[in-house]
């Protein structure tokens, strides 16, 4: 069943006239302003997504106006350096650390130059941006992506040099308190042959109403690892529409780990072009929602080359009237031989209003694959369990707290960072509580 979005706010949009006008109060490259320019141009023109495009089989938002959100630049913040770092928990290890707030800089540090803001990005630097941003997602695929690139702000490129390894995460930390704005961040990474990065966004919001159109576009060079973390902590009335799109090359490694346990609506998309040989892609997601959430994945990996792998595995603990779905397919091409693909979506129901739909397809092209396979589940805390705990001494509200860790377990045990690890977990901790 499709789950409809309405929105009573009839006016118009912001137009051209206001995205020039944000980009010369951010001091946009050339290159920018005429992206900036098109995908305003273009938008009004372009219709919202409908439930008969397959990613969006599952929401209708055709209801939805963006006429009373607008683009909202922050003043910034006096606390100082070390007050934000301390705000945000940044460790003091992290080779390079960036905070927004209402898409305004309030904090960069790093060890080299890997994070950049589009705004102070240098001439080798604006060339990079310039190749790579609007390639992996185009500005005029609808409205959504169209706004996006119109209204983009607090957008950075994270730029790391060949050979770099670091066990630590860049630290990318987005907040935004002003009502009924419209935050369109981008996150760039472009990464260069064997190199190994770690990165973790982390949105948060406070309760006011707004819509976000955050876009993540992932470029590994050859032998490259990159693990990529999005933290989906906004706030009740937030509506987040993210696009995210990675692009592999020879033999790289692109890691998706996403945490969602805010927003009143988010639609992620997560889609891999496996287009490098012997490339590969890992999707792990963890959902918690509880009262009238809406979390909502669409997964593609497009086994393109030969030699290519990809692992999916997405779990929801579901509470109150919450509903999670997944609808994700493999793809794998005509040359895309030897392909071995994986995809689950596992739900638990905690309560008998919460409802989950999955709907994984299989795409295959070419007979010359290894395997590929999917599956998925939905269904309350298995009775035989709690029973044989309770035959243990263990009561039966504690009991099902343990399975249900040990469901989530099964995703969270397989973040690659320790400390990232136990974060996603406090989180977790955080909204089942607040759920029971």
């Amino acid at each position: 069943m499709t789950q409809a979005v309405d929105d009573p706010k009839t006016q118009d949009a912001p137009g051209e006239a206001a995205s020039a006008a944000l980009g010369e109060r951010l001091g946009d490259s050339a290159w920018l302003a005429e992206l900036r320019a098109r995908a305003a141009a273009a938008a009004p023109g372009l219709p919202i997504p409908a439930p008969s495009e397959r990613p969006w089989k599952y929401l209708d938002i055709t209801g939805l106006s963006l006429g009373a959100y607008q683009p909202v630049i922050g003043d910034g913040t006096g606390e100082g350096a070390a007050a934000v770092r301390e705000r945000y928990g940044f460790a003091a290890d992290a080779p390079a650390v960036a905070a927004f707030e209402d898409s305004a800089n309030v904090l960069l540090e790093q060890q080299q130059r890997l994070v950049v803001p589009f705004g102070d990005a240098n001439e080798q630097e604006q060339e990079l941006l310039a190749k790579y941003v609007g390639q992996a997602i185009p500005h005029d695929r609808n409205k959504l992506t169209a706004m996006h690139y119109a209204f983009t702000a607090g957008s950075v490129l994270v730029n790391v040099p060949a050979n770099f390894e670091d066990q630590n995460p860049i630290r990318i930390s987005r907040t935004y308190s002003a009502a009924n704005q419209l935050a369109a961040p981008h996150t760039v990474i472009v990464t260069g042959a064997n190199s190994h990065v770690r990165i973790v966004d982390d949105f948060r919001s406070s309760d006011e109403e707004m819509v976000a159109l955050p876009a993540v576009e992932i470029f590994p060079g050859p032998d490259a690892r990159v693990e990529y973390t999005s933290l989906h902590r906004w706030g009740r009335q937030t509506q987040v529409f993210k696009e995210q799109r990675a692009v592999t090359d020879r033999n790289s490694e692109v890691l998706s780990v996403t945490l969602a346990t805010g927003a009143k609506v988010l639609k992620h998309h997560i889609t891999g072009s496996l287009e490098g040989r012997g490339s590969g892609s890992t999707v792990l997601g963890l959902t918690v929602g509880n009262g009238t959430q809406h979390h909502n994945f669409y997964t593609l990996q497009d086994h393109i080359a030969e030699d290519t792998h990809s692992d999916l595995l997405i779990k929801s603990a579901l509470e109150g009237k919450s509903r999670a779905v997944y609808y994700g397919v493999t793809r794998v091409g005509l040359e895309g031989r030897r392909a071995d693909a994986n995809q689950e979506h596992r739900n638990l129901l905690l309560s008998k209003q919460a409802k989950a739909d999955s709907d994984p397809v299989l795409e295959i092209l070419t007979n010359d694959v290894i395997q590929c396979s999917h599956g998925a589940t939905a269904g309350p805390v298995d009775e035989d369990q709690l029973y044989y705990l309770q035959t243990r001494g263990i009561d039966r509200a504690h009991a099902e707290d343990l399975l249900v860790w040990a469901f989530l377990g099964q995703v969270l045990d397989r973040v690659p960072d320790e400390n990232l690890r136990e974060e996603i977990a406090e989180s977790l901790r955080q909204r089942l509580k607040e759920a029971a």
